[in-house]
């Protein structure tokens, strides 16, 4: 064995940047809800069902898989999880107050949903 089996530097010490996570990172598969455990431990006090939990997963994967803090939440791709519009409506309001997301609204459209905590 050589001396290549330790790394310089650890793996471990220094979480990744946003930068890092949008752009670096391979995106992930649609069928997928994918999210650091950190960030669910924030969003949880904040959030009163399953349902909406599931909400801000959809939320944060799809910005993800569109390595952009700003997307679209469609009605349909919740509706997949057996979520309706109006629980992602009280979620999205619900967020919006805690100061996590910004909402523009258009109509007829899926809203515009901007997340701040990333991480």
């Amino acid at each position: 064995m050589g001396d290549d089996l330790w790394l310089d530097s650890d793996p471990f010490g220094d979480p990744p940047t946003l930068v890092e996570m949008l752009v670096g990172a391979p995106r992930p598969n649609k069928d997928f809800l994918l999210c650091p455990l950190t960030w669910v431990a924030r969003m949880r006090p904040l959030l009163r069902s399953t349902d909406q939990l599931l909400v801000a997963l959809a939320l944060y994967s799809r910005c993800l898989r569109q390595r952009s803090k700003t997307v679209d939440l469609p009605n349909s791709e919740l509706a997949e999880l057996g979520i309706g519009r109006m629980t992602k409506h009280r979620t999205l309001l619900l967020l919006e107050e805690a100061g996590v997301i910004t909402i523009e609204r258009q109509n007829g459209r899926s809203p515009r949903v901007t997340l701040h905590r990333f991480l």
